[in-house]
């Protein structure tokens, strides 16, 4: 964001200043409270663990700075509710930002869903799996959090389903569990069946400790309709990378093309903010 034409990083907050070090912001500050008081600005980004989101954001609002803050927005719906109420009543900007859905591949499934490639949706199947392990710190703040694949992972996921189709959930069955040799404290593994608008059922599993063939970060999707069917499979190593194939029943695959889209989340959110 700090790299956008019209933004300038005012400072950053962090408690640990190896940290404030790293973002090599000059000065940084240890607490918000002290920034806010210090700092000419318009806009706080909020990238906290999710159970300092409602505090931080909080007190951003009420210092009367817009708020664009990483998922979830909350830990609990009453935190959720109240952080909306305080930017209303500051007349302030809460934007929550889900990054995923302006990955290319994404975007190209998108398009396609709504425009009717598809016909009537007949049913939806995603899985991620990810072995994390190699991947966060021994100290990282996910191996403690409750329900750690839900609210890190399946969120981004969740908000797919809801871009992609134009439907709400109406209805879920899920469970979680706990993988024995993982150092999750709590649940990095999920199954669940949601219900759609219109009763298009959707299967989906995660799981962030997985012993299996790993997918990318987006998961492996197969979109199925009355016309035929979408399959998505992301790259390892790029999330806004990944193939798209297009399969009308009775016709050859198609690969879907796709259009370059680094920089329309900042762009947008951008908007949202000087609006």
């Amino acid at each position: 964001m700090a790299g956008a034409p019209g933004v300038e990083l005012a400072t950053v907050v962090d408690p640990d200043p190896g940290a404030r070090r790293y973002a090599e912001a000059t000065p940084g500050y240890g607490a918000l409270e002290e920034a806010l008081e210090a700092v000419e600005c318009d806009a706080v980004l909020v990238a906290t663990p999710p159970r300092t989101h409602h505090p931080v954001a909080k007190a951003a609002l009420e210092a009367g700075k817009h708020v664009l803050c990483e998922k979830p927005l909350a830990t609990s719906l009453e935190d959720a509710f109240d952080l909306v109420e305080v930017a209303a009543r500051m007349e302030r900007v809460l934007i929550v930002s889900q990054n995923y859905r302006y990955n290319a591949p994404f975007r190209a499934v998108q398009r396609l869903v709504v425009g009717g490639e598809l016909g009537e949706l007949a049913s939806i199947r995603i899985s991620c799996r990810r072995d994390t392990r190699p991947l966060f710190a021994p100290e990282d703040f996910r191996y403690s959090m409750r329900h750690p694949y839900v609210l890190d992972m399946s969120i981004h996921h969740l908000d797919l389903i809801r871009a992609a189709t134009g439907r709400d959930v109406h209805g879920v069955y899920a469970r979680s569990w706990r993988v024995p040799d993982s150092p999750f404290v709590h649940h990095p593994a999920v199954a669940a069946l949601l219900d759609l608008d219109g009763g298009v059922p959707v299967i989906y599993e995660g799981d962030w400790a997985t012993h299996e063939a790993e997918t990318s970060w987006n998961g492996d999707w197969e979109i199925v309709g009355e016309a035929g069917r979408l399959l998505w499979s992301g790259s390892e190593e790029d999330r806004g990378t990944g193939e798209v194939v297009s399969k009308r029943w009775g016709r050859e695959p198609l690969p879907v093309e796709q259009q370059d889209l680094e920089f329309v989340e900042r762009e947008a959110t951008l908007q949202a903010l000087r609006a």
